[in-house]
């Protein structure tokens, strides 16, 4: 764990006192909103940045989902877990993660914070997915193909560097398997893959609304109808 405020200062990423101050504001407010020690943001640019954690928490408060799943997996799995306990949400999350070492990381850190009933990490390698008539690197589907009614999927890998547009499957393969009127969070929206593969999900799903919120990488929300 990190001491101080050295990760909150990088996770703000590109500098600038006022940038800093928002984090660490949004870092206040989650640890106020959200008892349970759960690790912090650490030096990494890959790391789910405090202002989207923040978000994510309020956003387990309002729609109290059923099932998360999360695609990736880091501190958003022991901050989300925190917010399903510390809200008395009868739900669950699953997270995918395709590399074994982060995983058991990321398992070490839910057991930590006390809330290893509620967050399962999975262990999803990634394999060769074809559909129209492209072909991807993604997560195995053994890995999610029991995931049904998620109300709140969270779309944080795979990572970039596994091909161009490696997050662009999400919703081509786990649109189905959306309640109807959940919550699609897709980190990292300032980068170029993700706005195009934003754009291609829109263009699938024109009757999901969507909006961009100016997170310290960029975040993009979408809705699916209720109906």
């Amino acid at each position: 764990m990190l001491k101080g405020g050295t990760a909150l200062r990088a996770s703000a990423g590109g500098g600038g006192v006022r940038k800093r101050m928002a984090q660490y504001a949004a870092w206040r407010e989650l640890r106020r909103l959200v008892p349970g020690a759960g690790p912090r943001p650490d030096r990494r640019g890959w790391a789910v940045a405090p202002d989207l954690l923040l978000h994510l928490a309020r956003t387990v408060r309002q729609r109290r989902p059923a099932l998360v799943v999360e695609l990736g997996s880091g501190v958003s799995t022991c901050w989300l877990a925190l917010a399903l306990r510390a809200f008395d949400v009868p739900g669950r999350l699953v997270s995918l993660e395709h590399s074994a070492p982060y995983a058991q990381r990321t398992r070490a850190q839910v057991r930590a914070a006390g809330v290893a009933d509620l967050a399962e990490v999975r262990p999803a390698p990634l394999t060769e997915v074809v559909f129209d008539g492209e072909r991807w690197p993604w997560y195995a589907r053994t890995a999610w193909a029991d995931l049904t009614g998620c109300e709140l999927l969270v779309v944080d890998g795979p990572p970039g560097t596994t091909g161009p547009l490696a997050r662009y499957p999400a919703v081509p393969l786990l649109g189905e398997r959306l309640a109807p009127g959940a919550t699609v969070v897709l980190d990292d929206y300032d980068r170029p893959d993700e706005r195009e593969a934003v754009a291609r999900w829109r263009r699938r799903h024109p009757a999901w609304s969507f909006r961009a919120v100016p997170h310290a990488k960029g975040t993009a929300l979408l809705q699916l109808p209720w109906q």
